[in-house]
């Protein structure tokens, strides 16, 4: 497998993206999530969290429960850089 990338572009300067990553990358016992920003050139690490697999015969239910969150994550973080 490999890491999920989403990028996400607000204003022309502000560019929200983020990663999820197995951990391992076979038979993985959880998916590391990370949020990143990159404003004016510079990138920043923002969040991360750990989802660990709580149903190791359905691994992919943790994958997408973690996108969602970054789904969401990225929305709000968008929006607070809007009305800043």
């Amino acid at each position: 497998q490999v890491p999920i990338n989403r990028l996400f572009k607000g204003s022309e300067m502000s560019i929200c993206f983020y990663t999820i990553t197995p951990q391992p990358e076979q038979n993985p016992v959880a998916y590391i999530f990370r949020l990143f920003s990159d404003k004016d050139g510079y990138s920043k690490l923002i969040n991360t969290r750990a989802f660990p697999v709580t149903n190791p015969q359905n691994p992919k239910a943790t994958e997408e429960a973690a996108s969602l969150y970054g789904d969401l994550c990225v929305a709000d973080f968008m929006n607070q850089e809007e009305n800043a």
